[in-house]
């Protein structure tokens, strides 16, 4: 089955050699619906709004904490949702 994921990327500063933290924490029935989750997040976090290489939606905000610096991508990506 097709699904859309919000997919949450974690990128530390600090660690440039360390992978990114990537998380899937839902699942939507179509990418309009997740855009609309996008829209929803943009409007409580302050993330600016981007598109990458495929021209699919991306929103960015900077984590910064006393000893380091990070950023967290927001963006929707078609995927295979895992039976249970």
């Amino acid at each position: 089955m097709i699904k859309v994921a919000l997919v949450i990327t974690i990128v530390s500063m600090g660690n440039l050699g360390k992978a990114p933290d990537v998380s899937i924490p839902v699942y939507y029935d179509s990418f309009e619906i997740c855009n609309q989750q996008l829209d929803s997040l943009k409007q409580v976090v302050n993330a600016t709004e981007m598109t990458n290489s495929k021209n699919n939606r991306v929103l960015r905000m900077e984590n910064r904490e006393y000893h380091h610096k990070s950023y967290i991508f927001w963006s929707c990506a078609i995927t295979e949702q895992k039976q249970k």
